[in-house]
């Protein structure tokens, strides 16, 4: 695992759960440069087009706007961006699937394993900076 790259990332982290996205972001903050967290899609579309980041963790089901809509509207601005969603559907679901075509890179299961998540991350930054 490659901490060192890991440790250089800024990381937009879209979470409507709230003990969840705090447990998380608490776990993460240790190994990444920095995250910003936003509370659904629509605000982690604003905070997407106003910072500049690495990667994007999402949910799927969130209010006022969901992730796979977030994502597509993310994909019309960079379609390089890794994005890595939480999901507590197995890859079968139609919706996985579908976030499949419009551009996620991976995703993780709900509960989120923190290890998992960062070798997840690991694995996607490897890929593109390679």
């Amino acid at each position: 695992m490659n901490i060192e790259l890991i440790k250089t990332l800024k990381v937009l982290y879209v979470e409507d759960e709230i003990i969840l996205r705090d447990t998380t972001c608490n776990s993460l903050k240790s190994i990444l440069k920095e995250i910003v967290v936003a509370d659904n899609g629509k605000e982690g579309l604003e905070k997407f087009k106003s910072g500049k980041f690495d990667l994007v963790i999402s949910d799927l089901a969130m209010p006022i706007m969901g992730g796979s809509e977030m994502i597509s509207e993310i994909r019309k601005i960079d379609n390089n961006i890794p994005i890595v969603v939480t999901t507590a559907y197995g890859s079968q679901n139609e919706e996985v699937d579908s976030l499949i075509k419009i551009g996620m890179t991976d995703y993780v299961m709900k509960p989120v394993d923190i290890m998992k998540l960062v070798q997840t991350i690991d694995k996607i930054m490897e890929k593109t900076t390679n």
